[in-house]
């Protein structure tokens, strides 16, 4: 798949996914023409955190889309400041004119994040994926994910919970006999297959239990008929990086990440 057609795809399927998966009180903000371009923005005011992957105060751009400008990120800059956020982050994928937003991005205080990568992976053709466990894997229902949850403490993510019973999802787990040792995800968005929400226990760790989810959910996703199926993780995850790769996934970008910080 085109890089940019995807990256345009993947901003459609994070506003989507927030809606569904993220508590009300989060601030959503769809932006169109001058002087934001085609923007989606997150505001959250209580979580500010020094890592992207857990700040929710983004703002999601391809490119410079049409009506982007310069002085549209100092206005995002007082959208922010007026809710009282000091940490903020820009979430660039692919899309027109990239050395263009990345010059104005720096010219405005933004600083590129380097200590890990967020590479978008994407498989597209159809075979099985070999897995080998002695768990049992199969989809479950929102009652079983709100049975589990004592059982699976942290290793619960948020939005799997919030997700459960709505409609597009499709809920996993790993079982060693009737215990719930890991967790995943499928969304179908669109003629989109993303995998998402993967967890296991520490304790049960090693035993085959993501690639074993992998493929449940790829299978399902094919039964949906997903043309494309596609996952996002870090590059300092190395698990989930090779897993996903053995599944038959490619890389097809990695999302820059730029900080501002009052």
């Amino acid at each position: 798949m085109d890089k940019i057609v995807l990256s345009l795809k993947m901003k459609r399927l994070t506003a989507w996914l927030d809606s569904r998966c993220q508590p009300d009180s989060l601030i959503r903000r769809q932006f169109h023409g001058s002087p934001c371009g085609s923007c989606y923005v997150t505001i959250d005011p209580h979580r500010q955190g020094p890592f992207a992957s857990a700040n929710l105060n983004r703002v999601y751009w391809c490119g410079t889309e049409a009506g982007m400008e310069f002085r549209g990120i100092g206005r995002l800059i007082d959208l922010f400041a007026t809710d009282g956020v000091k940490r903020f982050f820009v979430w660039l994928s692919p899309g027109p004119d990239m050395e263009v937003v990345r010059g104005w991005l720096e010219q405005s205080g933004l600083s590129r994040i380097r200590r890990t990568g967020y590479p978008t992976l994407c498989r597209d053709h159809r075979s099985p994926v070999e897995f080998k466990t002695d768990l049992e894997v199969r989809e479950v229902s929102a009652e079983e994910i709100t049975q589990a949850g004592d059982q699976l403490g942290e290793t619960m993510w948020p939005g799997y919970v919030r997700s459960a019973g709505k409609e597009g999802f499709f809920h996993y787990m790993a079982f060693d006999d009737a215990r719930p040792v890991a967790i995943a995800t499928l969304c179908v968005f669109e003629d989109l297959g993303y995998l998402m929400s993967a967890a296991t226990a520490e304790s049960h760790r090693k035993r085959g239990a993501q690639q074993a989810l992998i493929a449940k959910r790829i299978e399902r996703a094919e039964q949906m008929g997903c043309s494309t199926l596609v996952s996002e993780t870090l590059y300092m995850i190395e698990h989930s990086y090779r897993n996903l790769q053995r599944a038959g996934f490619e890389e097809v970008y990695e999302k820059e990440i730029y900080e501002w910080n009052a």
